[in-house]
């Protein structure tokens, strides 16, 4: 196992003895048509799948990012899917409050218990977008700056983003972090981005519209208890504070 545990990595191009390697794959634990099944959310062969990573790498430190989600963007999306049947025959299948993201974090835990598991919320990712990438990354190195004003002005609506590349353009260059703080501040000030439509073709079906505000409702204490499980960091926004410049 050791062999072929080295033998991997070094075909991937992960050499030395401080090596790292970032895989980002969407169905890494799940296909998306798995996602949603009668057997429960996320329960259609996830054990297998997390007994396979952990056969091979028995040695290697192991990093979970995971993004959660509210239920009215995520199951929208997961139902466009191919592959996917019906909502009426899927939604049984989800008989909480919310999804059970507290119960996925739980059975990752209990077959990976070795690995770090980091979450954040989907919505979140404009405000801790630099502690997701610095947790990619080697100590001390720097985050790359292709593309990452585009993923921090995420959450911005069209004048709180005209008036960040105005300031930007006046202040030179800034840290990751003065940039998700200026990101929050300018949103707050100027306005947010509205919620993106998803995928699923049609209008929801009224019942559907329902069972997701429903869920909707609980989905911030079920991301709190998930905050709260034991080898779990999650990742919260920072306050936005600071005083804008009269020019802005």
């Amino acid at each position: 196992a050791l062999a072929r545990e080295e033998a991997f990595l070094r075909g991937q191009g992960a050499s030395g003895a401080r090596r790292r390697m970032v895989v980002s794959a969407p169905d890494a634990l799940l296909p998306r048509a798995d996602v949603l099944c009668p057997e429960g959310f996320c329960r259609r062969g996830l054990d297998a799948r997390l007994d396979g990573l952990r056969a091979l790498f028995p040695r290697t430190r192991l990093t979970l990012l995971l993004a959660v989600r509210r239920p009215s963007d995520l199951v929208p999306a997961l139902l466009s899917a191919d592959g996917v049947p019906e909502a009426a025959h899927l939604m049984p299948a989800l008989s909480d409050e919310t999804l059970p993201w507290t119960a996925l974090v739980q059975a990752i835990r209990a077959r990976l218990p070795g690995a770090r598991l980091v979450a954040w919320r989907h919505e979140d990712l404009p405000r801790v977008w630099p502690r997701v990438l610095g947790g990619m990354m080697p100590a001390g190195a720097s985050l790359p700056t292709a593309g990452l004003l585009d993923l921090a002005a995420a959450d911005l609506g069209a004048e709180a983003r005209l008036r960040l590349d105005r300031y930007l353009a006046r202040t030179g260059p800034v840290s990751a972090g003065t940039l998700s703080r200026l990101v929050g501040v300018f949103a707050d000030r100027f306005g947010h981005a509205g919620r993106v439509r998803t995928g699923y073709q049609g209008d929801l079906p009224d019942w559907l519209a329902r069972r997701l505000g429903d869920m909707d409702a609980g989905y911030r204490t079920e991301w709190e208890d998930l905050s709260n499980q034991a080898g779990v960091q999650a990742l919260h926004p920072p306050p936005a504070e600071g005083v804008l410049p009269e020019f802005v």
